[in-house]
């Protein structure tokens, strides 16, 4: 189906191009030769052959179809085979600048450009005629760049748009692991640092009670404290499952800097540095990887002393935890309360931000942490203001537009320059004067009204230059075509006179769109100003240049006649700029549609990945607070009633049923395939 949709517009083209070829014959006086006949047939066989292939090869189809157009501009009969000299031409650079680089694009049309010139200098005597000629292709080629960029740009757009579809759909698979993941981290953190320092504390308060007596009293009021601290902790974490989104993330700096501090309580020498300001994912990530390197030290290296540094460099949180060999030598876990997700879950912190973890033993015989976190507290801001970023595409398309329309009604001054035997001086001040009345369509998507009003006060300086005898009076009529420039002016009020958004954004996700949204932007009616703004501007300035010496159509201007005329202009003018302006509204209209259409589609995804992940958190809601937090209890209640022993335990348990939770996490996880580790290291928890 999709190799005869293809066929369809060669096709189409050869039988219409041989269906002219037979009409224009019989207006010719003289038959074509065999070498005439020879040429059309060539050139539009090879001219079908390449539309047939444009899209799979653009740049050699181009020159493919400039060959047959210079071979029957030349040989054939003139004005027989406008379709191949034409019209091919302008498809064939279409695809190049839709499909190629731009500066493929760029070089393409420029090739065109010079490659015309062949058969103009055959066909024209005059070097005027020549000019007005290939300035009309050139014209032609620009605009047919411009729409070919404007291609690109949505086809890049429509690429974008269906890679981000596939990420939110690709999320919404993982939502489930991808939460059970987080909230595995978060258990393990809080269960891993707090109750294995009650745990190690205890044990150590027990082999030393005999000696020291005083320590067995100061490790259950620790415990006590800290399996409160827990509780309150799990307990803070079922709340913001049960309600939900978590709340927005605080500065971490002071957390980390108490986490540390409790750390040290425990007799550990700790030497810490980190910047004032530690806040967002990065900030979040480095405070977990600290409580789990922390907690792996306290574990794997009883009394070593521990570095940890914390710098911002090139966008990016260098953070290191080290502990130097334990006193003794010894290592391991030798209470055996380790869970295996040490460096694991470090891992997994570090890339759910970006960034990339390693872990290790040192050469002393000590072990080191080391993560590189994107910081997006360092990241460039935004700039804020009216400003819009376009793509290159956009701002190629613009300048082609400009340099279209200032070809083509450069190219009818300088004929009608010629016609009315003006000098060369004429025809450069013509030129200098419709560029400069073009050139503010070149910032017509940044700032649409600007670049009209620029553009309707440059054509009321026309009447004035022309009353002056800057330039001869009678050549009012050579200005018509900066009519062109009005135009674009009025459509690109039209098409980009507002920003076009999605209702919802990264900001607002979790925040349903609502139903009795504005289906149309405020304001848009206020672009239609703009018809009789240029209407007037433009109506005046020519009905002044036309009437300025006296004289309108050879006849002496009198007051009733200039009126007259002057409301027939009008209302043509209106005719035309009000189609201009729904041709750019209507632009506008199908693209805010195709925005909405993007958004609900994204928004419909992001409330089924909200539904998994509320649905994953109620679930473990529950495991918690049936069997962690009843454990939890058990250890303030031994701690209170001073057994050592049995706040022993009661925290193995805590961690027993926290372990038999986590597995339930992984159970239902499901891998397809086995994960492999991410980090290469020694092995540790």
């Amino acid at each position: 189906m999709g190799k005869t949709r293809g066929l369809l517009l060669p096709g189409g083209f050869a039988v219409a191009q041989l269906l002219l070829w037979w009409v224009d014959l019989a207006t010719l006086e003289k038959s074509p030769s065999v070498t005439a006949w020879l040429a059309a047939l060539t050139g539009t066989a090879l001219t079908t052959h390449a539309l047939e292939r444009r899209n799979r090869s653009p740049l050699p189809a181009l020159g493919q179809i400039l060959v047959s157009s210079v071979l029957v501009q030349i040989l054939a009969p003139p004005d027989t085979m406008g379709m191949v000299a034409g019209l091919a031409v302008l498809m064939a650079l279409f695809s190049v600048t839709a499909l190629c680089d731009w500066t493929v694009s760029l070089g393409a049309t420029a090739a065109a450009a010079v490659v015309q010139l062949l058969p103009g200098v055959a066909r024209y005597e005059s070097g005027s005629a020549l000019v007005s000629h290939w300035l009309v292709i050139v014209g032609l080629y620009l605009l047919a760049s411009a729409l070919g960029a404007g291609r690109r740009h949505r086809l890049r757009e429509r690429q974008v748009t269906e890679e981000r579809l596939t990420r939110a759909e690709r999320e919404l698979g993982q939502a489930a692991e991808t939460e059970r993941h987080r909230l595995a981290n978060e258990l393990h953190d809080i269960s891993a640092h707090h109750l294995t320092s009650v745990v190690v504390s205890v044990e150590a308060a027990r082999r030393l009670g005999e000696s020291r007596p005083e320590l067995v009293a100061e490790a259950l009021t620790f415990a006590s404290r800290t399996a409160r601290e827990t509780q309150v902790a799990l307990r803070r974490l079922v709340a913001v499952m049960r309600v939900g989104e978590p709340p927005d993330p605080p500065s971490m700096t002071a957390s980390i800097e108490a986490l540390i501090a409790g750390f040290g309580r425990l007799g550990r020498p700790v030497s810490v540095s980190l910047p004032a300001d530690l806040v967002g994912p990065a900030a979040e990530a480095a405070h977990g990887i600290i409580r789990e390197a922390l907690t792996n030290a306290l574990r794997y290296a009883p009394g070593a002393a521990v570095v940890i540094r914390a710098i911002r460099a090139e966008g990016a949180l260098h953070l290191s935890v080290d502990n130097s060999r334990p006193p003794g030598g010894t290592d391991g876990d030798k209470l055996g309360i380790g869970s295996g997700r040490g460096v694991e879950g470090m891992d997994r912190r570090a890339a759910a931000v970006g960034g990339q973890l390693t872990a290790g033993p040192r050469p002393d015989g000590g072990w080191r942490v080391h993560a590189v976190l994107p910081d997006a507290g360092t990241a460039r801001q935004p700039a804020t203001g009216r400003r819009r970023n376009f793509t290159r595409e956009q701002r190629i398309a613009d300048g082609a537009v400009f340099g279209s329309l200032t070809a083509a009604s450069v190219s009818y001054a300088i004929e009608k320059a010629v016609e009315a035997e003006y000098g060369v001086l004429v025809c450069l001040l013509l030129t200098l004067l419709l560029t400069a009345h073009a050139l503010p369509l070149l910032w017509r998507r940044r700032a649409p009204w600007l670049a009209l009003g620029v553009i309707g006060a440059t054509a009321l300086v026309w009447p004035v230059l022309l009353g002056s005898g800057v330039l001869p009076s009678s050549s009012a009529n050579c200005l018509l075509g900066g009519g062109l420039v009005e135009l674009a002016a009025v459509y690109g009020v039209a098409a980009y006179g507002r920003v076009l958004k999605p209702a919802t954004g990264p900001a607002d996700r979790g925040v349903q769109p609502s139903h009795t949204q504005k289906r149309h932007p405020s304001g848009y009616r206020l672009s239609y100003l703009s018809v009789p703004a240029m209407v007037v501007s433009f109506g005046v300035s020519m009905t002044a240049a036309f009437t300025g010496d006296g004289m309108l159509l050879g006849e002496p201007a009198d007051s009733l006649l200039v009126l007259f005329l002057f409301a027939e202009v009008l209302v043509g003018l209106v005719l035309v700029f009000t189609a201009t302006w729904w041709a750019g509204w209507l632009m506008h209209t199908r693209r805010r549609r195709a925005v909405g259409r993007e958004d609900a589609v994204f928004t419909g995804l992001l409330s089924s990945t909200r539904d998994v992940v509320h649905s994953e958190r109620q679930r473990v809601a529950g495991g918690l607070q049936e069997a962690v937090l009843q454990q939890t209890t058990r250890v303030i209640s031994a701690a209170e009633a001073g057994s050592p022993g049995e706040v022993t335990a009661a925290t193995r348990a805590t961690l027993a049923a926290m372990r038999q939770l986590l597995g339930s996490l992984d159970a239902g996880t499901a891998p397809t395939a086995p994960r492999k580790a991410a980090v290469r290291s020694a092995p540790r928890a």
